[in-house]
């Protein structure tokens, strides 16, 4: 079985827990903490600053389309960033993803 720790972009924490709350409600995520910091970024030939959420969800890898297409459907983002790292975890870490996904 292979683990993801996927990230998400969204624009304000209204679109962040719009995201997340989608994507649990689905069951594709067992998960997630929302991480707020200053971005900056090129966009459209200009750099931007915003104050920008990255998500970080659990996940495994029979949810990585589903997860994608959600994001797709939920963002307000012309280029919504979904990005997957496969992870081990310690055995109490897998047990829980597994018991919520599985």
């Amino acid at each position: 079985m292979k683990y993801y720790q996927v990230y998400i972009s969204a624009e304000g924490k209204v679109q962040a827990d719009t995201i997340l709350n989608s994507l649990l409600e689905k069951k594709l995520v067992a998960g997630g903490l929302l991480l707020n910091a200053p971005a900056r970024f090129w966009w459209k030939g200009k750099i931007i600053d915003m104050d920008y959420y990255n998500i970080s969800v659990f996940t495994v890898e029979k949810h990585k389309q589903a997860i994608i297409d959600d994001v797709k459907k939920t963002s307000v983002e012309e280029v919504p960033m979904v990005w997957f790292v496969e992870f081990e975890g310690n055995n109490e870490l897998l047990k829980w993803v597994d018991e919520t996904l599985i």
